[in-house]
Formats: C-alpha cells, structure tokens, sequence
C-alpha cells in the first residue's frame, strides 16, 4: 500500500487525512481489534494488510483487508476455533494444552474445505477465493471483496418483504449454484438473509461458509447457529446433515423474503408440531405451488424433507394451470368435487349454466346440422327427381327451390394464455438448461459463438424478455463458447471426476492416464498433459495423469 495514502481498516476505502472518523463506514482512525483477533494493519504473507474483524465462526474469524499487489479490498479468513486456542505473542496462535491433535486434525479440516471452495470459484454465486497459505501456525485463506448489500438489509429497506416474482430472479441462480456445490460434496450449512449479498451485478452471492463441525452441537467446536435458519439436524447432534441441511436453510430465507419473518426456531418447531405462520395478506398472493414446496422443504423431519436442492429448485419452478391462469387475469374455474357441484346446482336453480355446458349443448347442435346437411347430399344424390331436381327442368312457380344451406356456428375456443418470457441474458446455459420456465417453458441451445463471455454466458434469446409465448413454448438462446483458446489450470491433488468435469466445462476433451506409480493419493490427479498455464484451444484433447497406485495396507488411499 502506498505510503502517502492512508486506508480506514474498517472499510478499506481512502481515508483524508486529519479525519478520526472515516466518513463511509464511521470506524476510528485508531481502531482496534479485540485481543482474541489479529492487530489492526498486521500483514500477511508480505502483502495482505488486516483491517477490523467482520465476524467470527466457530471455525474462524473473518477481517477485511487490503491485497497491496491488486490494490484490492480483500476478505480474509483465519483459522481459529477459540475452544482449542488463544492468540499469544507476535499474532502466534497459541494451542491450548491437551488440544493440539484435535487443533491438528480440524485445521487440516479448514485447508481442505478451502480448497475445495476455491475450485469452485466460477460458480456464479461463490465468492473466488483466490489465496491459502499458512502462518502464525494457523491457515489463512484470501477471497475477493464483494460489494453489496445484504439481503437482510435489502429487505429492511423495501418493508421487510418481496413479492415471489421479486424474490424469483434473485434465488433461481443461487440454487444452481447451490445444486453444482452439492454435487462436489459441498455444503453451507449457514443460509441466512445476512449471509446473502446483492452484489452490483444483481445477484445473490454467498459468504459465512464455515466447516460442518462449526454448524452443529456435538463437536470440539463452538457451533454457530443461526435462528429460525439452522435446520432441526443441526440442534441435535444425532443424525446426518447434507444437502437437505443447506434446503431447509434456503427455503427459511425464502419464506422470511415472502412473508417478513423466518420460521420459529427448529427446536421449537419441533416441539410445537412445526407450524409455519403466513400473514393472510401474504398467503392469498402467494402461489400455490411456491407455497407447497416450501412446505415440503421446511420440514422438521428430514426424512419427510425435499432431499435435494435441485428437487427443491424444480418444485418452485413448477407453475400449475390454476396458478398460471392467476397470474394472466384469466378466469378460474371452481375446483370443487362434482358432486357438491351437483349439489350446488339443485339449491341455486337460477344460477347460469357453466361455459362448459354452452359448449356443449353447441357442439351438439352443430353437429345435428351437420346430419342434416349430409342427408340432404345423399337424398339429391340417389333420388333427383323425387324433390324436382332431375331430368327435364320445370318453370312451374310450384317447383321445390333449391334449398338454403344453413351456416354452421363457428365454436369459439378460449385463447391459450400468454406468459412472459423470463430473462436469460447473462445467465449460465449449463447451470439452467434444466429449468422450467414460467409457462412450463424449455430451453434450447441454438449455438454457441467465441467471445470473452465466460462459456455457456446466455448472450441472445428467441423469444426475448419483452414478449410473451404460448405454454410450454421453447426459448432459443445463443451462449457464448468462451475465449477460442483457454489455460490449463492447475488440478494437481484434484480428484479424477471433479477434475474432468472442470476441464470439459472449459470446452477440452478429456483422457485419464492412469498411473501405477505416484506420489499423490490413489484417485487423485497428479498432474496433466499439457502442463497447467499452457494454451490450449477449445476442443483440443488433454490428459489427466490419475494415480491408481496400490493401497497402502492399512487402507490409508482407499477413497
């Protein structure tokens, strides 16, 4: 950081001098952080400069910083469980006694999970981590800063609440972000509307990741959990947590963003018998299927629980004929069973008959004119002269005239409803592909072109966003192939499937060397072929050198 200009730590931006306050965020000129935490303006691996402390996990503590190389605000976020260690001298963490193969184990724990995050870091709702390294006999990791508003603050702003086609946009990207995560084994386990940022682009993106043994009871750690968001299986300390974990956390926010307020929290839900309260004026807006798979994944019982955050994702794009017909204006037939129909009819004698019977009793006449027409064709056909019509004319004003043929009504079928077109522009083709649009809409890839749009970017649509299409109607788009040429990156100790998928993504072909001799664990990737930062055009053939050593005897490789 340069000398001459001075940076307020609570927010990284320039501070003028003279100023105590800083203007923007109202932290001191000389703040400080509590003891427990790293000193104001401490560096880090010779180029992170640490601000004040943002929050603190059971895991971690969290600070904003300063990257001196990309003079950049930075996040970072520091390994340190307080039930196994304290801060001593020179910004050295200090092992409790007795603590240090549990400290060992967990911090290991914490660098793994960090590298599994930053592999990640092109999932569009991810804050990149971009750093991980160790110091102070602890591991640090560096993510980008991103600017935004929380989605609680949000909320607060609009009076505490949005309407679901508000609220729509903003998780369906979220939830493919999720659904990519779960597929690589990794989970949140901490959504809230305080861990969702608006950023500048409109989306949602997350931070307050935290290892799984710092968001339940029953471990060496302190558990952070968040009230009315943390699900039932993370108070207990018996059963397992997953990706339905991250479903009930996700829809608690999305029932707080409806509604102004979360679920009670889980124990007393389940003590209570799991009720979910909706203000009346909420739940006559609120549509039915939005309102049944939140239901489904609010609840208590895991087992009884939508399992998947793509089934959950699936259950909410869902839009049922009544709904939609809601939503255009058009009118909505009673559902009630026939027989109270019946019923309803022998005490209402004056009530109109449906348009259902109109049409019927119509269909029938026009067909009875249609046998009417047909006779008549046969009867001129096979017996001309018994009607006049046959050899010799007559100019006799008796004769029979020509009959008058009788115009067939024309049955009026109700249009088919309209639907707006959702938005695909700069979504990701590959993470949407499967979704189903309003109006039971379907994408269609129609082509791909190079540009420096990060491939399967949506970068054209048919129908665009300002028109509307029939049900089910198909939406073309257009996405882009990415750059012509990309970088092998590093995948080194990359497991073999993760790896491939991530190469195939950047538009390689993919071959797996499999290695019987290697220094890595059987089914990690020792390196590739080419070598990582060399170009490579999309299309072109890599190889993935795989070890498939033999276990070792105590089973230490075995995945």
């Amino acid at each position: 950081m340069a000398q001459a200009e001075k940076f307020c730590m609570g927010c990284m931006n320039p501070l003028p001098d003279g100023r105590d306050v800083c203007g923007i965020c109202g932290y001191p000129a000389d703040g400080e952080n509590p003891p427990l935490y790293l000193p104001v303006e401490s560096l880090l691996s010779d180029r992170y400069l640490v601000g004040r402390v943002l929050e603190s996990d059971g895991d971690a503590a969290v600070y904003i910083g300063y990257d001196q190389v990309l003079k950049s605000p930075i996040l970072i976020r520091e390994f340190l469980p307080d039930t196994l260690c304290t801060r001593g001298e020179n910004g050295e963490i200090a092992v409790i006694s007795g603590c240090e193969g549990t400290y060992q184990i967990y911090m290991d724990r914490f660098r793994t999970h960090a590298r599994a995050l930053a592999r990640l870091r092109e999932l569009p709702s991810l804050i990149p981590l971009y750093d991980i390294f160790d110091q102070n006999g602890t591991v640090y990791s560096i993510g980008e800063y991103c600017a935004g508003v929380s989605l609680e603050t949000r909320l607060s702003s609009v009076g505490g609440r949005l309407s679901w086609e508000e609220a729509r946009p903003l998780f369906m990207t979220l939830m493919s972000t999720l659904i990519s995560m779960h597929s690589a084994g990794i989970c949140h386990y901490g959504l809230c509307p305080s861990h969702l940022i608006i950023a500048a682009d409109g989306r949602l993106h997350m931070r307050g990741f935290s290892m799984v043994e710092a968001r339940s009871v029953g471990t060496d750690l302190k558990p952070r959990l968040i009230g009315g968001y943390s699900a039932p299986e993370q108070y207990s300390g018996e059963g397992e947590i997953g990706a339905w974990t991250d479903v009930y956390g996700l829809a608690a926010t999305i029932f707080r963003t409806l509604t102004g307020n979360p679920p009670s929290d889980a124990p007393a839900r389940v003590r209570d018998g799991g009720d979910l309260l909706v203000p009346a004026d909420v739940a006559e807006k609120l549509p039915d299927h939005v309102a049944v798979a939140l239901f489904n994944a609010l609840q208590v019982n895991p087992a009884n629980r939508t399992r998947s955050m793509k089934d959950f994702r699936d259950k909410l794009a869902e839009a049922p004929a009544i709904s939609a017909m809601r939503d255009t204006g058009a009118e909505v037939k009673d559902p009630a069973p026939a027989k109270e129909k019946e019923a309803e009819k022998k005490t209402k004698p004056g009530k109109k008959k449906s348009n259902r019977g109109k049409y019927a009793l119509l269909i029938v006449l026009c067909s009875f004119v249609m046998l009417l027409l047909i006779a008549g064709v046969v009867i001129f056909t096979l017996f001309p002269d018994a009607i006049g019509l046959g050899g010799t004319s007559s100019t006799d004003s008796s004769d029979l005239s020509a009959p008058t043929l009788t115009t067939i009504p024309t049955l009026q079928v109700p249009a088919a409803p309209q639907y707006a077109v959702d938005d695909l522009i700069n979504q990701n083709y590959f993470e949407i592909r499967d979704t189903t649009l309003s109006g039971n809409m379907k994408i269609k890839l129609q082509y791909q072109i190079f540009s420096d749009k990060r491939r399967g970017t949506i970068l054209e649509q048919t129908p665009s966003p300002e028109q509307s299409a029939d049900e089910g109607s198909t939406v073309l788009v257009v996405i882009s192939a990415g750059p012509e040429t990309v970088t092998v990156p590093d995948l080194r100790e990359w497991k073999e499937e993760q790896a491939k998928l991530y190469l195939e993504a950047l538009g390689l072909n993919v071959n797996i060397t499999k290695l019987k001799t290697s220094d890595v664990k059987r089914g990690l990737v020792q390196d590739t072929s080419p070598k990582a930062g060399t170009e490579l055009k999309v299309g072109d053939t890599i190889s993935l050198r795989v070890s498939y050593r033999e276990e070792e005897p105590d089973g230490n490789d075995a995945e």
